[in-house]
């Protein structure tokens, strides 16, 4: 009987050696899985973080060339607003100018535009108004060839002319000259108007 225990014993002791070494390999194996898990979870946090800092540049960065974009359009908006309103102000004192000199400047365009031919040049009611008696043939005598009848009609418009060369017209009034010549002038009057405040 005591060989009995002896080995019974013996098989125990060696199945609790196994028991604790099968135990210690899982708990090893567990720890190795922790550590795999933290340290993937660290990864990705790293990762998410990363990912998250540079969206955030994006963000950051995108709407600064947004705001930026929106400032640009604005300065160039308003740029444009006063040269537009230098024009319209340039308008504006050629109507107002004296009657005289009005005509004067009228005559000068009319000479500049008129074709060699004979034609008419048609003015608003109230230009009419404004025109001396000898108008016609102040103009005739300045002509290098052709000829212009004040016509008996009126064009709707404020300022300026038509030249009227059988049934082919020539605006010439300010609102057409000053138009025509708006994008030459604009780079000019931005000069004047910007260079010296962006200096």
């Amino acid at each position: 009987m005591a060989g009995l225990d002896k080995i019974l014993g013996s098989i125990k002791a060696e199945s609790d050696e196994a028991v604790a070494a099968r135990i210690d390999e899982a708990r090893q194996r567990a720890e190795a899985i922790k550590k795999e898990a933290e340290d993937s979870v660290k990864d990705e946090c790293t990762g998410i973080e990363e990912r998250g800092k540079r969206n955030a540049e994006d963000t950051v960065s995108r709407a600064e060339s947004a705001a930026a974009l929106l400032k640009r359009k604005a300065v160039l908006a308003e740029k444009q607003a006063m040269i537009a309103e230098v024009f319209d102000e340039a308008k504006q004192k050629l109507l107002e100018l004296p009657d005289d000199k009005y005509v004067d400047t009228i005559t000068q365009i009319a000479v500049k535009n008129a074709l060699p031919q004979e034609g008419s040049i048609i003015f608003s009611a109230a230009d009419k108004k404004r025109l001396p008696s000898s108008f016609e043939s102040d103009l005739n005598s300045r002509l290098k060839g052709g000829k212009l009848k004040v016509s008996d009609d009126t064009i709707d418009t404020v300022g300026g002319f038509v030249l009227s060369y059988g049934g082919i017209e020539q605006n010439c009034t300010f609102a057409a000259l000053i138009e025509a010549e708006r994008e030459k002038l604009t780079d000019k009057v931005s000069k004047i108007l910007f260079d010296k405040a962006e200096a």
